[in-house]
């Protein structure tokens, strides 16, 4: 009997989906490639039939769609330490007296990185899990393993004899709570995925794996391995705990190393890269979660602590739909609307879905219209949008900059864009790219309407917020229905990563920049949109 616990779902590798190169090109604030994962976004009501949008699977735990209420914020601590961008190690430990590194290892850039992080989670548990236990903490038994294609003798199995190279592979690291022990892929081959992660986003990559097989570890002591619960439950909390342990780090609390701004987004970005595949049912065995599922539990550990995410057994964090209907156009289309309808001819689509097409431009922009005028009333202006080659040559005296794409005038009540670069994204990522950027200008919209005097980084994050309740109203129910009867537009699986991803492109590079908020800040307030609603986001900056 196999029992493997593991940060990745088994046998997803983000070289063979091209993830890599959309890790890779967030860091550069470029666009990058998603080939093999797919994204979605927001769709158009299609008509009845066997060729409907899906409703949604059950967006909880229990099987219900979560009540809107004002979740608690992660919210980054406030640090009082000079910021770093790259991690600052206070220990030199090798790597051998933490890891069984075999007779073959070839040394790795972040090997250094490595022993020192193992050696603070360990650290870390001894001196936390007291408190948030009573007991005290068990190191691991069997150890840690590093396995490699060259390394001589047998890993230890998980319920079989051994090991094999290529059985590891299928899960870049695992927790095996049969003999206690961790092993992780220590090569670069083409089956690998740890090492190239790190080289590409950084060392703290291992030490955000390896803190979640920790959780696992824990999840043994205390346990809740043994509650038979679905796998997505004991991940969500391992994910909480890995962001737990990159919370103390960040803010220095640790002795022995102390993480800094790109490793808090390399953190974010692990998350989104290794988030279950669009249309899967997270409640399978194996999953683990959207990235936004994911983000978030992350998230609230590294706001909230060990001791929040001990409760997310008995109080887990609500789950966002990620399943498509069977044969719905939605599926079909990978839940990615048309950017012009003419994209649909040769896709499988009837011609009678081809016939009541509207682009998504048009069909995401009414519906903001709808959702602001419902909210606000008649006073907030109709917005349209101007899609230009040329920002400079479009601009109005008055323009907002929101993003480098995007431009709001209010003088002509008008949200212009620049087509070029935002289809592009629209193309790699997904079609929730342009809903990201449509939601962020009809929010600073409901903001001067509304008299908000808000500045700087506040007023973007709370365009963030506003930004996801919009998708709180889009997101439809356990009967498929949305909060507006005369929407007809509706969220898709996979949009909420597409906003993940363009709050990590469009953050500022830390969390002392603030001018727009960092991806960290984007992120959780987008969240507290998206689950508490536009009472939620008012709240958030009230005075």
């Amino acid at each position: 009997m196999l029992d493997r616990r593991s940060f990745f779902t088994p046998r997803f590798s983000p070289r063979s989906a091209g993830v890599l190169l959309v890790a890779m090109s967030l860091l550069a604030a470029a666009c990058g490639a998603d080939q093999g994962v797919r994204t979605t976004g927001a769709t158009q009501r299609q008509p009845t039939g066997a060729e409907t949008a899906s409703p949604p699977i059950s967006v909880d735990n229990t099987g219900t769609t979560p009540t809107a209420t004002t979740p608690p914020a992660a919210t980054v601590p406030p640090v009082t330490l000079p910021p770093i961008i790259e991690p600052e190690l206070k220990a030199d430990i090798d790597l051998a007296s933490v890891v069984d590194i075999g007779d073959s290892k070839i040394p790795r850039a972040h090997d250094d990185f490595l022993a020192v992080a193992l050696t603070d989670v360990q650290q870390w548990w001894a001196r936390v899990y007291p408190d948030v236990y009573g007991e005290p903490f068990e190191p691991l038994e069997g150890g840690i393993y590093a396995g490699y294609a060259a390394r001589q003798g047998d890993l230890p199995g998980c319920g079989e004899p051994s090991t094999s190279y290529d059985d590891l592979t299928q899960f870049a690291a695992f927790y095996c709570q049969f003999g206690d022990f961790m092993i992780y892929d220590d090569d670069d081959s083409e089956n690998s995925i740890l090492t190239p992660l790190a080289d590409d986003l950084g060392a703290a990559v291992m030490g955000v794996v390896l803190a979640h097989e920790y959780g696992h570890a824990i999840q043994e002591r205390t346990g809740v391995l043994a509650a038979g619960l679905p796998t997505i439950r004991t991940e969500q909390q391992a994910d909480c705990f890995a962001g737990a342990w990159t919370g103390q780090a960040y803010r220095g609390e640790s002795e022995l190393l102390r993480l800094g701004d790109r490793d808090l987004r390399t953190g974010l970005i692990a998350m989104l890269t290794v988030r279950d595949p669009v249309g899967t049912d997270q409640f399978d065995e194996g999953g683990h979660g959207s990235a936004f599922d994911r983000v978030g539990a992350f998230q609230e550990g590294f706001g909230r602590g060990p001791a929040r995410c001990a409760e997310l057994i008995e109080d887990p964090l609500p789950l966002m739909p990620n399943q498509f209907q069977p044969q719905s156009v939605d599926a079909l289309l990978g839940g990615n609307a048309p950017y012009r309808c003419e994209e649909l001819i040769g896709t499988g689509v009837s011609q009678e879905v081809i016939d009541a097409c509207t682009p998504a431009p048009t069909f995401l922009s009414d519906d903001l219209n709808s959702f602001w005028t419902t909210a606000i009333g008649p006073e907030f202006p109709t917005l349209t949008l101007e899609p230009t080659d040329d920002l400079g040559a479009s601009a109005c005296d008055d323009g907002i900059a929101l993003a480098d794409e995007v431009v709001l005038c209010p003088s002509r009540s008008s949200v212009i864009y620049l087509e070029p670069a935002v289809l592009d994204l629209y193309r790699e990522f997904g079609d929730f790219t342009l809903g990201y950027f449509l939601g962020l200008a009809w929010g600073e919209t409901a903001q001067r309407v509304n008299g908000n005097t808000l500045e700087g980084e506040k007023r973007s994050l709370l365009n963030d917020c506003y930004t996801g309740a919009w998708v709180q109203d889009i997101t439809p129910d356990s009967t498929g229905q949305t909060n507006r009867e005369d929407s007809d537009v509706q969220s898709s699986p996979g949009d909420l990563d597409e906003a993940i991803r363009m709050a990590i492109l469009e953050g500022d590079e830390g969390a002392n920049v603030n001018r727009v908020g960092s991806p960290f800040e984007k992120i959780e307030d987008f969240r507290i949109g998206v689950l508490g609603g536009l009472d939620a986001c008012d709240a958030l900056f009230a005075d």
